[in-house]
């Protein structure tokens, strides 16, 4: 393992491995067929990069995006590597000369995408190079079942039919047993070995909020993190383009993402995210494969997402670096509705499908318990503490109190309003509000109205959801849901039951302190300086450095070449190209504070 070691410290800058890499590394290199399911961050791409460059022959990465495969090979020259892709970004005379390359063993990575991989003639030309194995990134995609199936990744299945000898890896960072067992199967993997990486990522911490003027919201979290990198999902183009206005006129720097702009504007768009020229992208899910920004230090979802993997996945684009980052969910019930509406146009078998998925993810936000728990155990796997000390329940564990009284009002306004309108209306009348509807309706005259005062709406809304998870009230399937009483109401109406109720958590909001280091004016002039370098190489600045490796920079104030070589993530192209630049800032900065 030798070499491999050496790869590791002379390209990535690094003298360890982590979890599993090493030991994935080794089967690739003895020609076996790997499976790995490992989370974002994890360090995937190691575990196909560092055996290629071990290999005198070329790899072939398959890769679902253009942006995903140019930010790899950035990365990937910057560190010294041959590494090169092929799409339609290119052209023909851009790819005739990459062809002379690959034929002349110049190359070390190929990426391409899995339509052009599988085209007759190209199967061809790479049956005329020496190739050490195939690496099937984001594999996922290959299967039905899957939150992100792509049609293109099944024709990877004629892989081992047209290179029967040579191995495949297939490498994604979520997938549940039926898919594993999917891409496994489609692929022909033999004599495999699955390795699967914890799920836990203990730098993210999950919050769920009540939804009540989201936009708002959103406004009000941003500006308790100033100039940080974040990502808002939305379920329409409508509410991205909403917020992002919001954001604009409020002076914070955002950009809107979704299928509604055309190709050149989203691209425009993704790339002045990744180059640090705005700080938010707000999107539909129709953004966020092709990013491989580790510093993005939150992920708002201000609509409910319609599964747990998709989930997973979307706040997995947060603190890829390792550093804290924060998940944060606005929801409400009537989310799940608006997914459901949706659910309902699909096949019979799909909605099935569908509608378990949606109640892993109900559960999720619902949830008293700790959320880390849940959401590892959809995954399979058993978290062993009983505080995550990471998410808002484990944070800030909500009490109960008796709610017999609180319960007999709202179940007695579903009745008197007729069971024929949802939590929102049912909350208003409760709470003596004057919207126009209730006049309309003559509810102003009911007994239930304005009977509650020692709870807000949106409290009295949350209650209500708490009721329908006990089965004390029923919400109908209907594109406009209603509230309706079940047998059980009968027991809290006629005072023969008590019933307790979580009380409203109480979250205590607060500018969190960056964790940039013993110098963090200094990681701000060194983040000054890496995006000055980025802008000069049309480039993402963590392809320069990470902010781990910046913050480490700030903290171990080098003064040398080798002491700047010891630095994690300077391997010895980026200290030949890079140590100078950054030491002289480093010794401006000791000069400045007298540090000796």
């Amino acid at each position: 393992m030798e070499e491999v070691y050496g790869v590791l410290q002379k390209y990535f800058g690094y003298s360890s491995f982590r979890p599993l890499q090493e030991e994935i590394i080794t089967d690739i290199l003895n020609g076996k067929d790997v499976f790995v399911l490992m989370p974002t961050g994890a360090g995937k791409s190691i575990c196909y990069q560092v055996p290629a460059l071990v290999f005198n022959k070329l790899t072939v990465v398959v890769s679902p995006l253009i942006s995903l495969m140019k930010d790899q090979v950035d990365g990937m020259r910057q560190n010294g590597i041959a590494c090169v892709y092929l799409n339609s970004s290119l052209s023909r005379k851009e790819q005739d000369k990459i062809y002379d390359q690959l034929l002349a063993n110049k190359i070390r990575l190929l990426y391409v995408a899995p339509e052009r991989l599988m085209q007759h003639g190209f199967v061809e030309f790479l049956q005329k190079i020496q190739i050490s194995f195939f690496a099937i990134d984001e594999a996922h995609c290959i299967s039905e079942w899957g939150h992100d199936f792509r049609r293109e990744y099944k024709d990877l299945r004629f892989l081992k039919q047209f290179f029967p000898e040579i191995p495949i890896a297939a490498l994604t960072a979520t997938a549940t047993e039926r898919v594993r067992e999917d891409i496994i199967y489609t692929l022909r993997l033999q004599n495999i070995k699955t390795f699967t990486a914890s799920f836990n990522r203990p730098n993210l911490h999950y919050t769920v909020l009540p939804k009540k003027g989201v936009s708002e919201q959103i406004l009000e979290y941003i500006k308790r993190h100033p100039g940080e990198s974040g990502i808002i999902y939305c379920q329409s183009r409508e509410k991205v383009d909403r917020i992002t206005e919001k954001l604009n006129k409020n002076g914070i720097r955002a950009l809107s993402y979704h299928a509604g702009l055309d190709d050149k504007t989203r691209q425009k768009h993704q790339d002045a995210f990744i180059k640090e020229d705005v700080d938010i992208i707000v999107a539909t899910i129709a953004f966020g494969m092709g990013i491989d920004k580790p510093n993005v230090r939150f992920v708002i979802h201000a609509d409910l997402p319609s599964n747990l993997e998709r989930y997973y996945q979307e706040t997995g684009r947060a603190g890829r670096d390792g550093l804290r980052s924060e998940c944060v969910l606005f929801y409400n019930y009537a989310d799940k509705s608006a997914i459901e509406f949706f659910i309902r146009k699909k096949s019979i078998v799909e909605q099935e499908i569908a509608k378990r998925l949606l109640k892993k993810m109900v559960e999720f936000s619902e949830t008293k318990t700790c959320r880390r728990k849940l959401l590892l155990s959809y995954f399979s796997e058993s978290f062993a503490e009983a505080n995550c000390r990471s998410c808002d329940n484990c944070l800030y564990p909500s009490g109960t109190f008796d709610a017999t009284i609180t319960a007999q009002k709202i179940l007695s306004c579903v009745f008197r309003v007729g069971q024929r309108f949802g939590s929102g209306y049912v909350a208003d009348v409760l709470t003596g509000s004057s919207d126009i509807r209730i006049r309309k309706n003559n509810h102003q005259n009911l007994s239930t109205y304005g009977i509650v005062t020692d709870f807000s709406a949106s409290q009295i809304r949350t209650f209500i959801q708490e009721l329908i998870h006990l089965e004390y009230l029923i919400q109908t399937q209907d594109q406009y849901p209603v509230l309706q009483l079940t047998k059980k109401s009968l027991d809290i109406l006629k005072k023969r039951q008590t019933i307790m109720l979580s009380l409203p958590k109480v979250i205590k909001e607060k500018k969190v302190k960056k964790d940039y280091g013993k110098n963090p004016e200094l990681f701000e002039v060194l983040r000054i300086l890496r995006k000055q370098l980025a802008d000069e190489q049309n480039v993402p600045p963590y392809i320069i450095f990470s902010d781990v490796t910046l913050k480490e920079i700030a903290s171990a104030l080098p003064q040398s070449k080798e002491e700047f070589a010891d630095i994690k993530g300077v391997g010895k192209q980026k200290l030949a190209r890079y140590a100078e630049i950054f030491l002289s800032a480093v010794n401006e900065y000791r000069l400045e504070k007298k540090i000796v």
